[in-house]
């Protein structure tokens, strides 16, 4: 299983020009760079009782709104601070997944890929169609393999998908923070669920979906039973966050590449184009797709943040007018 885990991570680097990788025994690569998730669920297991004392000191129900506005609003900073951290000149791939991606954000690259594929299969179920299967690449990439159902709505839900994934993500933590905990339960067992189901090992034998399915499922399940909520938020909104702007930035990056119906390997909105609007060119269909998915990000922020922090302005200068008068 280690020697699996770290062919993946080489496999990764080598592709990032990242040479040192190579030279490191599997044992370390694993346990430097592997299921980050996962090691944080194996923390909280550990100091569970001293956490659940701790959330009862950090969360009186007076402040819990409070609170998760406060936790949001860093949570964003923070994702904001991450996604600008780019690759290192010369370490940058030639694959458009992961063009100016740094590794340290490579774990949510794998995140994204796998809700990406993970859209499109559920569309494929919703639609009346069967899924035979998805998978998830080290390079970031990934494929759903799907038989039946409504292309309309199945091409489009990958990228779509993610970025409301990470909208109402964000939103849902912001507008319901009592329910955070329960949240990252749902969504930990929701992704073992899809793993168990409809994952596959992609073509060269990587393993890597059941990696980040099973390795962030359970790191979502501990952090919902056993971490604070404003753990739960903070590290909730920041996967939500990267997410959508992720999803908003693949698309995007879309419209620089331009494909014909005659190329054996189309991307979402080339193959939307020739199959189901060949009017639009490819270039028009991820332009499309882009701002949907920004409005979908920008009015979860709005109305999930902006506008509940106008709210507890408005209702803290009622409160000291109606004290001084």
């Amino acid at each position: 299983m280690v020697q699996e885990v770290a062919a993946e991570i080489r496999a990764f680097g080598s592709a990032r020009d990242i040479q040192p990788l190579a030279d490191l025994p599997s044992p370390i690569i694993f346990l430097a760079t592997g299921l980050p998730f996962a090691l944080i669920a194996l923390l909280f297991l550990r100091r569970g009782g001293k956490l659940k004392a701790t959330a009862a000191a950090l969360d009186p129900n007076s402040a819990i709104r409070r609170q998760a506005l406060l936790v949001s609003a860093l949570a964003l900073l923070f994702a904001i601070f991450l996604w600008n951290i780019r690759a290192a000149p010369g370490q940058a791939p030639t694959d458009f997944v992961t063009a100016t991606l740094s590794p340290l954000l490579w774990p949510v690259r794998l995140f994204v890929t796998f809700v990406h594929e993970a859209g499109h299969s559920l569309a494929a179920l919703l639609t009346g169609g069967e899924v035979i299967g998805f998978t998830v690449s080290p390079d970031g990439s990934g494929l759903a393999t799907t038989r039946g159902g409504y292309n309309a709505l199945i091409l489009p839900a990958g990228y779509l998908g993610a970025a409301l994934f990470g909208s109402a993500l964000y939103f849902l933590t912001i507008r319901y923070p009592k329910w955070t905990r329960a949240l990252s339960v749902l969504l930990g067992l929701s992704f073992i669920v899809l793993t168990v189901l409809f994952s596959q090992r992609d073509e060269s034998g990587y393993i890597t979906v059941q990696l980040v399915g099973i390795g962030f499922g359970i790191g979502m399940v501990a952090l919902g039973w056993l971490a604070p909520r404003i753990i739960n938020v903070f590290i909730l909104n920041t996967l939500a966050i990267l997410t959508g702007l992720n999803a908003a930035m693949d698309i995007l990056t879309l419209i620089s590449y331009s494909y014909s119906c005659s190329d054996e390997v189309l991307n979402d909105a080339a193959a939307f184009s020739c199959n189901i609007t060949p009017l639009l060119p490819a270039s028009v269909i991820a332009f499309i797709w882009s701002a949907i998915a920004v409005v979908m990000l920008g009015a979860a922020v709005y109305f999930g943040l902006v506008k509940q922090v106008g709210g507890e302005i408005s209702d803290a200068v009622k409160s000291a007018n109606g004290k001084t008068a």
